[in-house]
């Protein structure tokens, strides 16, 4: 049997409270302490206040394991996050964990681009003195971009101190190849303030000559990102290297390509980051309409009423596909299905195999004037036409579903995203659908010219449009508020577009191809 033992030889006395407070409420013996403390000695109370101070100002949370209290951030709202960071050192430290970043990045909504993340963490690692040509991405501009104008930068928000580099540390749960602290890395190193140090000052130790992601880091950039959508702040550039001779009618980009066809029959590729003409492909006899490519094959279609199927990396032509009657308007792929629109009222769906050729699977007919635009997502073939109208296919049996009847005049352009169909014609209106009930569920009024080209982006619920009035408009998918509208640049008619997260680039009748970028001075090599 255990017993407690007593030192018998000392006693200390305790207090105790008196009798007569013993059926007190702890509202009344607060108000007896406050009152009893107003008429003591400042000294007195201050020493009080100073053995109050432990239990006042005790913080239960930092005591408990590191994954739970980074668990309770989870459930935090940023500011939030942003306040608790200048509570205690301790709750700095926490806050900084790269992990927790990774996972707001990830909750924002936003992407990344992994295959680049990879192929940065596991390149060699490059001496100290690293140069600024260190990034492609973070190259200078050459002459061939024209600057025309550029909204400046304005300060950050209250919070920027909380996302500034001085702040980043790294932790056990962050992505080095190497582990090691970040804590002072920026402290003795002169700040550059160009824009081309981005990567190896926030990606890159060098205490440890290491490499990692700095999550807090790309979660700042986005978010400043974002800002400057919603303030309208971006720089205009125009690619104006070996220019095409006449309208350019459509493009598309990827992070390192833009290609682009034009009324002078010529497809032009350039790069994306110093607007340098990389390769012109030839082989239309007609302007070029339409066109779409990926990593194998890019393919274009003309008012020769042929599809061109050209090797991406090479250039070399890699086969004809002839089929429709006239003028072709509009084409998409995916894997190994193509959909092909045209001026003689028929939209083509192929069989497009790895080797570039392709057989005709299904003739859509029923629209009653020219096909202008098609899109296709899992069986489902949109199109819309001069007729005003928009059909809805089975792209398995050809069936039309649905036809869609609102537009005053013919329509223009179509974007599909499974869900909604959102439509631009020379009604100088915009129309949001339910492709499910063929509903309108809302018309959206703004241009006053035929609204020629329109993208729907999902991640960012947002419509970029553009039109013959040669405004850009963003707007919300979700209320359908026009949320900016850009002008100022003399483009002449818009005739094609294409947004990601930070970038509009657009074409129009005068050969112009001008980009409003609000990533300047970002590093995006990470971003989707």
């Amino acid at each position: 049997m255990n017993f407690i033992q007593y030192d018998e030889g000392f006693i200390e006395q305790q207090f105790k409270l008196p009798y007569f407070m013993k059926d007190w409420t702890n509202e009344q013996k607060a108000e007896f302490a406050y009152e009893l403390l107003k008429h003591m000695p400042t000294s007195i109370t201050s020493k009080v206040v100073h053995r109050l101070s432990p239990l006042v100002d005790k913080d239960y949370i930092t005591n408990l394991p590191y994954e739970i209290k980074l668990s309770i951030l989870y459930y935090l709202d940023i500011k939030t996050i942003v306040h608790l960071s200048y509570v205690s050192s301790k709750w700095n430290k926490i806050i900084q964990d790269q992990q927790l970043w990774k996972d707001l990045y990830i909750q924002s909504g936003w992407s990344f681009n992994e295959e680049a993340i990879e192929s940065y963490l596991v390149q060699r690692i490059v001496p100290k003195s690293i140069s600024n040509t260190f990034i492609p991405h973070l190259v200078p501009r050459l002459k061939p971009f024209k600057v025309l104008s550029t909204n400046p930068l304005q300060p950050q928000t209250r919070y920027k101190d909380l996302i500034s580099p001085e702040h980043v540390f790294s932790s056990s749960r962050s992505q080095p190849l190497k582990r090691g602290s970040l804590s002072n890395i920026f402290m003795n190193r002169p700040r550059r303030k160009t824009r081309f140090d981005e990567t190896p000052i926030y990606h890159y130790k060098d205490a440890t000559d290491t490499r990692y992601i700095n999550w807090k880091r790309l979660y700042r950039n986005r978010l400043t990102i974002e800002k400057r959508w919603r303030e309208g702040r971006y720089k205009v550039q125009e690619f104006c290297s070996n220019p095409h001779n006449g309208g350019i009618y459509c493009l598309q980009f990827n992070t390192s390509y833009l290609v682009t066809g034009s009324r002078d029959r010529q497809i032009k590729m350039w790069d994306i980051h110093t607007g340098l003409l990389i390769r012109t492909f030839e082989g239309h006899i007609g302007s070029v309409l339409c066109l779409q490519f990926d990593d194998r094959y890019l393919i274009s279609g003309g008012s020769d009423a042929v599809l061109i199927v050209w090797d991406m990396r090479t250039g070399d032509e890699v086969n004809v596909l002839r089929g429709h009657q006239e003028s072709v308007f509009n084409v998409k792929f995916k894997d190994n299905v193509l959909v092909s629109c045209s001026k003689d009222r028929t939209v083509r769906i192929w069989h497009l195999d790895s080797d570039g050729n392709a057989e005709t699977h299904l003739i859509l007919r029923g629209h009653r004037a020219a096909v202008n635009a098609v899109q296709f997502k899992d069986d489902r073939v949109v199109s819309a036409s001069g007729d005003k109208t928009i059909k809805i296919w089975d792209m398995n049996t050809g069936e039309c579903l649905r036809t869609l009847d609102s537009h005053s005049r013919g329509i223009a352009c179509v974007e599909y995203d499974g869900k909604y169909i959102i439509s631009g014609s020379c009604d100088q209106t915009i129309k949001i659908w339910d492709s499910l009930t063929g509903e309108c569920v809302r018309t959206l009024t703004s241009h006053s010219d035929l609204v020629r080209a329109i993208q729907l982006d999902n991640q960012s619920k947002t419509i970029v449009s553009g039109s013959y009035d040669g405004s850009l408009k963003i707007w919300a998918l979700e209320n359908g508020v026009l949320l900016k509208s850009l002008n100022g640049v003399n483009l002449g008619r818009i005739l094609n577009l294409q947004f990601d997260f930070g970038r509009i680039i657009c074409c129009s009748n005068l050969g112009k191809i001008i980009m409003y970028d609000f990533t300047y001075g970002i590093d995006t090599q990470f971003f989707n």
